[in-house]
């Protein structure tokens, strides 16, 4: 197995990138992503978020079936944005999610970023086509991810058709 290691780059607005791998250009056939995205952070949620996802990353590294991975991150008047993108061929993503630092995460993780401030986005679809950018993916995960306003859940996810994007 390639060793995949993480580089830092920017996306078409400048902004700060962590890239696991390398985008690649052809995808398997059942190849899927997982959107996810938070905003409304306060330095605290940012802070315990910044350790989470650091193990997380490690654990990102050796996961097999794992395609790629990118990870954005921003602070804006003393409120922070987070989103991730990631790319899977086949069905692993359910046993990375599940288990090791990123379990630990979601289960510890979930009291912290579900605050009255917060507005959090999850989606996860089948990708017949390219890996949408980091502009395009929120548009994606505001459209028809799962989304939580304040901890509350406002909309279950309704995975996008191909043609729709």
């Amino acid at each position: 197995m390639e060793k995949k290691t993480w580089n830092t780059t920017r996306d078409q607005e400048g902004k700060g990138l962590l890239r696991l791998g390398e985008r690649p250009e052809q995808l398997p056939e059942r190849a899927f992503i997982s959107l996810t995205r938070g905003e409304g952070l306060n330095l605290l949620q940012l802070f315990i978020n910044q350790l989470l996802t650091l193990l997380v990353m490690s654990q990102m590294k050796r996961t097999p079936g794992l395609l790629y991975a990118e990870l954005q991150g921003e602070l804006k008047n003393r409120k922070g944005i987070g989103q991730t993108i990631t790319v899977w061929d086949g069905k692993s993503m359910s046993k990375f999610r599940n288990n090791g630092f990123h379990g630990f995460a979601m289960k510890f993780f979930t009291w912290v970023i579900h605050r009255k401030s917060t507005k959090t986005y999850y989606l996860t679809y089948s990708l017949n086509g390219s890996i949408p950018s980091q502009v395009e993916a929120a548009g994606i995960l505001k459209k028809y991810g799962k989304y939580y306003d304040g901890g509350q859940l406002v909309r279950k996810a309704c995975p996008p058709k191909i043609d729709a994007l």
